[in-house]
């Protein structure tokens, strides 16, 4: 019997592309090492995606929806396994993690996609399943006593997906307010990435701008074919050079965090609150509960873990 195959999908080939693209926008810090392991992995579930979905007589998707099931899987992978390195989690743990990461990403992925449901809805459903996944997957690994509250608190503070957001951001501010069509070209390129963030991320990233900039990028963000409008060539290029220019993360202040959970916690319901965190240490349900307004003696990064939790249950 022939193989199945998708018309005018080679996994194979996709797969190697995006493993291609991932060697080439792993951040400066990041060691020759590590970096082949990113590239590795990337090309491994990517691989393993495409070739589930052929196998899978069950459903019917074209090309392009095997493909953006397959990126997903690549990205996340990508962004994940930076994550894992920068927080110095053993080697011999990350493949377990980002493999739960990668099924997670893939059944929320294909289903979604099956729902036909639209891209900027997919991008943060399966942004928010990760999270909650690779949380879990930390917790199992404390749990059995092969991770301690530093390094499991350390990775998830780590954000690759948004460090690259912000410091595009901020490189394009300091360009200037000259808008070449390179400068404009990166402008649509970066709406076409953060488009689908969610919406605090994306009025925090546009006041980072100035103002010609900023109703350059609002104009773009706003246009809803805004895929169709601008050669693939070109955004896949721009955004490589974005990436490329990304800076190791920095950890958010005490007093930001504060910002966020006070937020958090005004505009929701104060049971719904009480209920999430019923079962942590009285220290961080008096912290929580209090709109962290409280002064209580919380380190600053189990701070950021707590407010990134609450950001996650509360969607």
């Amino acid at each position: 019997m022939a193989e199945r195959k998708i018309e005018g999908f080679d996994h194979k080939a996709f797969a190697k592309n995006l493993a291609a693209q991932a060697g080439q926008v792993v951040p400066a810090d990041i060691s020759q090492e590590d970096k082949k392991f990113v590239v590795d992995i990337v090309y491994k579930f990517s691989f393993l995606s495409g070739d589930a979905l052929i196998k899978d007589e069950t459903i019917a998707l074209d090309s392009a929806q095997a493909s953006l099931i397959t990126q997903f899987i690549g990205e996340w992978s990508f962004h994940k396994s930076i994550d894992l390195i920068r927080s110095k989690i053993d080697p011999s743990l990350r493949e377990g993690i980002l493999q739960r990461v990668a099924f997670t990403v893939f059944e929320i992925a294909k289903q979604a996609t099956l729902k036909r449901m639209p891209q900027e809805q997919i991008i943060p459903l399966v942004e928010h399943h990760v999270n909650v996944c690779f949380k879990q997957a930390l917790e199992d690994l404390k749990k059995k006593g092969v991770l301690d509250d530093k390094a499991e608190q350390n990775a998830l503070s780590q954000s690759n997906i948004d460090a690259m957001a912000q410091s595009e951001a901020q490189k394009e501010n300091e360009i200037g307010s000259d808008m070449s069509d390179t400068k404009i070209l990166k402008l649509a390129s970066l709406a076409l990435l953060i488009k689908n963030f969610p919406q605090e991320k994306v009025k925090n990233i546009l006041s980072k701008f100035n103002k010609p900039e900023r109703e350059v990028l609002l104009q773009y963000l706003s246009m809803k074919d805004l895929e169709t409008k601008i050669d693939t060539k070109i955004t896949q290029r721009c955004l490589s050079e974005i990436k490329q220019a990304l800076p190791e993360p920095q950890n958010m202040s005490m007093e930001r965090i504060q910002k966020k959970i006070f937020k958090i916690v005004k505009n929701s319901d104060k049971e719904e609150i009480s209920n999430i965190i019923k079962e942590e240490r009285p220290q961080i349900r008096e912290f929580v509960l209090s709109g962290a307004t409280n002064e209580c003696n919380i380190p600053t990064r189990v701070a950021n873990v707590i407010c990134k939790y609450l950001e996650d249950k509360i969607l």
